[in-house]
């Protein structure tokens, strides 16, 4: 069965222009990463890895819970995540090969 593929993935399939200017790929790959840490934040939360809980032995064999806050950071990354899409679409306005709506404009 083959592999499904990660957000990140689709998300580079989905962005990326053959031709784009390297600031644009950029932002793509980042916005792919971010993409992917989501899905991992997501699988946590769900219960689908436990990695959001764990047992440490601190200083002096003192045992600490940890508890790391997954929801707090999958809404930054989130955050994130919509504004580098968001900046990817503005400057691809501002290229030169970007469709435009005028339909008067070569006239």
């Amino acid at each position: 069965m083959p592999r499904r593929k990660t957000a990140g993935q689709r998300l580079i399939s989905d962005l990326s222009h053959q031709g784009d200017p390297y600031a644009i790929t950029v932002m793509i790959v980042e916005a792919a990463r971010i993409a992917d840490r989501l899905e991992r934040l997501d699988a946590a939360l769900t219960g689908e890895t436990q990695t959001w809980l764990r047992l440490t032995e601190g200083r002096d064999a003192v045992l600490e819970l940890r508890v790391d806050n997954a929801l707090a950071e999958a809404r930054q990354q989130a955050t994130v995540l919509r504004h580098l899409i968001a900046e990817v679409q503005r400057q691809r306005l501002h290229t030169k090969d970007a469709p435009t709506d005028d339909d008067l404009a070569g006239l």
